[in-house]
């Protein structure tokens, strides 16, 4: 079994590690690049941006070959609501890269992938949806396709039930959880290595826990994320030679996010390894709105881009995360009880309300200064 999980991430290691100079040499020569002509971008020279060709193609192989590899073994062969499951997952995934790629290509208004995201939501949530509206009496898992759906999660006072409580509070917590999850990586695509590695770390602690609950044909599934994360790393760490775009930022959140709810909500493993990222997209957005403009405009407010304008290098910056994220990644995965878990959480979300105070006083008595980096 163990031989399985394996071959799943090198498989999705191996196609997006042997793609991306491919994809790189195609941008290249047909001059797709991503321009440093806009504030909120670190780097000065135009890079290649359509990584996330390299990353979906490493994923969906590794997903396939998923499939393949856990026929005829009892432990990880898939019943056939999973693989149902998956193939809502592959087609979600489908819809966002390709609208993320014409995004990469020719630009989007924030509108029209905000549809995007949420159509990609609702290949996941519809099996759930169409059978509520037939039959709104079903328990889940009384036959049928139910979609991936977050219908329950665990709380320190007991398990919270959507469904018996009203089905649409699960539809609309999914479809909250999946949109928020794939802008909350899009968001922290803005130095380089940053959105992958962090991806990498969530992916193998979400693997961790579904191993750790004897889900073992679903482990397979974020170990294809982090095989094709693991890829395309290199060629992205800094100095970057080549950027995911939107859609592989996006794609990573949509994944993501399905392998927190399929199989049972593992939502506070996701809550704590992506507890920056998630919290400090938040953040942008109450700020944003308190400053009277609209939540999707774009701008140089996030925590990395004000940690790098403190005078952190890239790599110390993107090393934090990490660190931050391999931390409380391994809370999520070490502390026994529910209450630990949001004890841990509430001290993530101090350290990183203080964080944001003390960074926004010391900017307002210093000034940002040309960076280091961008005068090399």
């Amino acid at each position: 079994m163990h031989e399985r999980f394996l071959g799943v991430t090198l498989i999705g290691f191996i196609v997006s590690l042997g793609l991306t100079p491919l994809v790189r040499r195609l941008c290249i020569a047909r001059g797709w690049y991503d321009l440093p002509n806009d504030p909120r971008r670190v780097h000065r020279r135009p890079t290649p941006r359509l990584g996330g060709v390299a990353i979906y193609l490493g994923f969906m192989a590794a997903l396939a070959a998923s499939v393949l590899l856990s026929c005829g073994v009892p432990q990880i062969e898939r019943l056939p609501i999973e693989t149902f499951r998956l193939s809502l997952l592959a087609l979600g995934a489908t819809i966002m890269w390709v609208v993320m790629l014409l995004d990469d290509l020719r630009g989007l208004a924030p509108r029209v992938k905000l549809v995007a995201q949420l159509s990609a939501a609702l290949v996941a949530v519809g099996p759930y949806l169409w059978e509520q509206t037939l039959h709104p009496a079903t328990q889940p898992g009384a036959g049928g396709a139910r979609g991936i759906i977050a219908t329950a999660f665990n709380t320190p006072l007991g398990q919270v039930n959507f469904h018996q409580l009203w089905p649409p509070l699960a539809i609309g917590f999914t479809l909250f959880w999946i949109v928020g999850m794939t802008n909350a990586l899009n968001w922290i695509d803005g130095l380089d290595g940053l959105a992958g590695g962090v991806t990498l770390i969530a992916a193998l602690v979400l693997a961790l826990h579904t191993y750790s609950l004897q889900q073992y044909s679903l482990v397979l599934l974020p170990l294809a994320l982090a095989g094709a994360c693991l890829g395309f790393l290199p060629y992205n760490l800094h100095p970057a030679r080549i950027f995911m775009g939107d859609s592989g930022a996006m794609l990573l959140g949509y994944v993501l996010a399905i392998c927190s709810i399929i199989g049972g909500a593992k939502l506070a493993s996701a809550l704590l390894v992506l507890g920056v990222p998630l919290l400090d997209g938040v953040w942008m957005i109450i700020w944003r709105r308190w400053r009277g403009s609209k939540a999707t405009n774009a701008d140089r407010g996030h925590l990395h881009h004000k940690l790098y304008d403190l005078g952190l290098s890239q790599r110390q910056v993107v090393g934090f995360y990490y660190a931050v994220s391999i931390l409380f990644g391994g809370l999520a995965l070490l502390l026994p009880g529910s209450w630990l878990k949001l004890g841990a959480l509430a001290v993530l979300a101090l350290l990183m309300v203080a964080l944001l105070i003390g960074i926004a006083r010391y900017s307002a008595q210093h000034p940002p200064q040309p960076h280091n980096e961008e005068l090399s």
